[in-house]
């Protein structure tokens, strides 16, 4: 499950389950952006 937590300077931060992110290689500091698809949102990791 991903999670939107907004920090106490009312940033919010995405949250994935780890075992996606080792499947995916992500890290700590990815940069990911954002694209508006049809049915919701498109995550794409940038290196």
């Amino acid at each position: 499950m991903v999670k939107v937590q907004k920090l106490p300077n009312g940033q919010l931060v995405i949250t994935i389950p780890k075992k996606i992110a080792e499947y995916e290689g992500i890290k700590k500091g990815t940069k990911i952006d954002f694209n508006k698809a049809k049915d919701g949102i498109l995550l794409k990791c940038k290196e």
